[in-house]
């Protein structure tokens, strides 16, 4: 989404804003997804890859394309009523969410007929749990895809994701984070404005504390980095170097390049509240099964 959502130490990616570490931060612009490049319309990444819209919250995720009808994406992207939900075909979700043209609204968005969240799914902002939480839903959208669009396909073996190996990123998240030092004690409901993403604080008593400002979203771009680690059914990126994820691109893919073919191996689940640590996703492969069990499912 256009929301990052928080962990003990972590946020969802969702605009939907892994373990952060205390740091000095001074007022800066990191210009990162982060550190990407833009995708250009009609090639490549732009083809399997869609924007989320949840016009209830008026918030954005990013997903990917598995079938002419079906988009996988992260569970806490997920409205608790699907038909609240657009899938937008196009690399500027804002050219097509602002548009008043019905021809141009026909041919590049489709309602949301069901999505179902895989049941393993735990909130890591609400539970003690840090890792292997089943951030993981699928989306079915009626009517066609439009010209050029195609499913990307799944990556079977995870036996590459490796400590070191690299990992292509994409989503419509935030480009720019903008921080500023302040002063917590003259901050109005401090306590919202950091569940919110407004502020960001690296002690627990909310003393050493930045103002947050991100930009930049709505925008399909791409980037690279290195796997960090490896768990169960996840696996963390480094985004310390300026390359990764950010408050939208949840919900997005992380591909594999396998003798020259890239394949779909992650999906975007949260990260560090600056964008600038640690990137945590989903690994796709042990969810194959639910994937193929769950597709006949969705209405």
């Amino acid at each position: 989404m256009r929301i990052l959502l928080l962990t003990t130490s972590f946020m969802l990616l969702s605009a939907c804003h892994n373990a952060i570490q205390q740091q000095n931060i001074s007022p800066k612009t990191q210009s990162k997804i982060i550190g990407g490049e833009d995708v250009p319309d009609k090639a490549g990444l732009s083809y399997s890859i869609v924007g989320i819209y949840d016009t209830e919250e008026s918030a954005i995720c990013t997903g990917s394309l598995i079938g002419p009808n079906l988009v996988l994406t992260a569970a806490h992207c997920i409205n608790a009523n699907p038909s609240k939900m657009k899938i937008i075909f196009n690399v500027d979700l804002d050219k097509v969410i602002g548009t008043k043209n019905q021809l141009f609204t026909k041919f590049f968005q489709r309602n949301v007929t069901d999505a179902k969240v895989n049941p393993a799914y735990t909130d890591p902002a609400n539970e003690d749990k840090e890792s292997d939480v089943g951030d993981i839903a699928l989306i079915k959208f009626e009517g066609d895809l439009p010209e050029g669009y195609h499913p990307a396909e799944l990556l079977s073996d995870d036996s590459i994701l490796k400590r070191g190996f690299d990992i292509t990123v994409a989503g419509f998240g935030v480009s720019d984070v903008h921080t500023e030092p302040i002063n917590p004690k003259k901050v109005k409901d401090l306590q919202d404005a950091i569940d919110f993403g407004e502020v960001v604080c690296f002690d627990e008593k909310n003393t050493d504390c930045v103002s947050v400002e991100m930009s930049g979203d709505g925008i399909l771009r791409q980037t690279h980095t290195l796997i960090s680690s490896v768990q169960e059914t996840e696996f963390r990126l480094d985004e310390s170097k300026g390359h990764g994820t950010c408050s939208g691109d949840s919900g997005g893919p992380a591909y594999a390049t396998v003798d020259g073919k890239l394949y779909l191996a992650g999906v975007t689940s949260r990260g560090s509240p600056l964008c600038n640590d640690v990137g945590v996703y989903t690994n796709v492969t042990p969810y194959i099964e639910w994937i193929n069990l769950t597709t006949p499912l969705l209405k």
